[in-house]
């Protein structure tokens, strides 16, 4: 999402530069994009510019008389009350775990069913199986969501009556969404049940666009299926992997419908920070000002750790 943006302010620039260079040519030529800039600005410029501002003011929902910025403005006040408000740092924490607990399984997960899926021969096979896996990512949130309450409800879940009353390893199991320990791990599996689908196809893809001849080649120099993965199907998806990496390493401010779905935990251990700053913007005193600031902190280190990943690992030009 950042880099479509970065891309997008590129090539404003490019196009500023290249007027100021060539001056503005036919001017009957902006009557036609004239509705496209004004829609851009209405419904993308205007938004982004006040979800900012709201940030850096007292700005709360049910008192009119705080909404206009000149008259609520407080500068830092909010960032400063950051600083020493132990939810937004437990809220860190929360989403820090929450990322770790699906996170490596999810990649994984994902990676290896779209080498095993895309070695199947057989068209139709591949299409079946293709459907199978995806279902879980199609289906809506609200279905899938409740149906892992159920797996895991305490005593008549499917998952303890499984480990308890037909596998017989586990007498006394935990209540999973309730344990500070199981917490997490319930819910990263949820998590990876849910999303894997959509990233096995995007490494699917790439796995496809490369060339049989590189494989033919490891063949012929006797590479096993796991030199073949190793030296040909990895190096051959780095991008693809690259695009999962930085769409999920903005951790801040995830996770909300799968902790809000699961509950919070033992001492609301889940409430990650895009909750507290949900709870914060519009509940009790419905503080959307402090709620903004919340936001825009955690979309500002959400753009650093995009920018980050792709200092340390560059895309390459196919």
């Amino acid at each position: 999402m950042m880099e479509r943006y970065a891309s997008g302010f590129r090539s404003l620039v490019y196009s500023i530069k290249k007027i100021k260079d060539e001056g503005w040519g036919d001017i009957s030529g902006y009557f036609f994009i004239a509705p496209l800039i004004i829609m851009w600005a209405i419904f993308h410029g205007y938004p982004y510019i006040r979800g900012i501002s709201i940030a850096f003011q007292d700005y709360r929902l049910y008192r009119p008389e705080t909404w206009p910025f000149t008259k609520s403005f407080c500068g830092l006040c909010n960032f400063k009350e950051m600083l020493h408000d132990r939810w937004v740092w437990r809220g860190i924490k929360a989403s820090f775990l929450l990322f770790v607990s699906w996170f490596p399984g999810g990649f994984i997960v994902s990676l290896l069913t779209a080498v095993l899926l895309n070695r199947v021969r057989k068209r139709w096979l591949a299409s079946v199986y293709r459907v199978l896996i995806t279902l879980a990512w199609v289906i809506p949130v609200a279905a899938a969501m409740p149906m892992w309450r159920q797996i895991y409800e305490p005593n008549l879940g499917y998952l303890t009556h499984l480990v308890r009353d037909v596998l017989k390893i586990w007498p006394n199991p935990p209540a999973w969404t309730s344990d500070p320990f199981w917490y997490w791990p319930s819910i990263g599996i949820a998590s990876i049940w849910k999303g894997f689908g959509y990233y096995m196809l995007l490494f699917l893809l790439g796995l496809y666009n490369i060339p049989s001849e590189l494989y033919d080649a490891a063949a012929i120099d006797g590479a096993n299926a796991w030199q073949q993965f190793w030296h040909v199907e990895l190096p051959g998806i780095r991008n693809i992997m690259l695009v999962f990496l930085v769409t999920n390493v903005g951790f801040l401010g995830g996770g909300i419908v799968g902790l809000m779905t699961f509950g919070l935990g033992p001492e609301d251990i889940g409430k990650g920070l895009g909750v507290y700053a949900y709870e914060q913007a519009f509940g009790g005193a419905a503080r959307l000002g402090y709620g903004g600031a919340i936001n825009l902190f955690a979309g500002i280190v959400n753009l650093m750790l995009a920018a980050l990943v792709y200092k340390l690992l560059p895309p390459e030009k196919a």
